[in-house]
């Protein structure tokens, strides 16, 4: 039975943020996989990439199948690159109803800070590759699209429409 969130999008599309109020306003826990990932290896993302980006995938879906497997009534944010893999999607689709939050690129170029994004390194532009490599592989993924260009009120409310009562209602403080 599905009962978690699964939130994916690009990277800056506001998951966290998202997935952290989300979980307030449903009385749910709220799961980052890369937080996951850097206490279960107590490595930062970025030192896990300086191995390759591959090591880091690898990890990664072993992470998604984890969380998959062991957290219920949870809201899970992702990592952008997370839908790379259809194992890491397979898995997460059997507990979570799977939400793309759909930020346009251009707001994300706006204001997301690279420091501790390893795949921009290269700089903000290589957003626009990342997105033409992965928009289509969200869509085909997702359960339902969410846009992300107005108040964070009107994106979760968004959301809540999309879900079955039995998630929105059941678990509200």
């Amino acid at each position: 039975m599905k009962t978690n969130i699964v939130l994916i999008g690009m990277t800056g599309s506001g998951k966290s943020t998202i997935g952290e109020k989300l979980s307030q306003q449903l009385g749910m826990p709220f799961k980052d996989i890369d937080l996951f990932i850097e206490h279960t290896t107590k490595q930062s993302i970025p030192e896990l990439f300086e191995v390759s980006e591959a090591h880091f995938r690898a990890i990664e879906t072993k992470a998604c199948k984890k969380i998959a497997a062991t957290e219920k009534h949870t809201v899970i944010s992702c990592g952008g690159g997370v839908v790379l893999n259809p194992e890491n999607i397979q898995a997460l689709r059997k507990t979570g109803w799977i939400v793309f939050i759909d930020r346009p690129i251009e707001h994300i170029i706006k204001d997301i800070e690279i420091a501790h994004r390893p795949l921009l390194k290269e700089g903000k532009n290589k957003l626009y590759q990342l997105h033409e490599e992965r928009f289509s592989l969200y869509q085909k993924a997702a359960d339902f699209r969410v846009e992300n260009q107005s108040t964070l009120e009107d994106v979760l409310n968004d959301i809540k429409t999309h879900l079955p009562e039995t998630i929105t209602h059941k678990r509200r403080r």
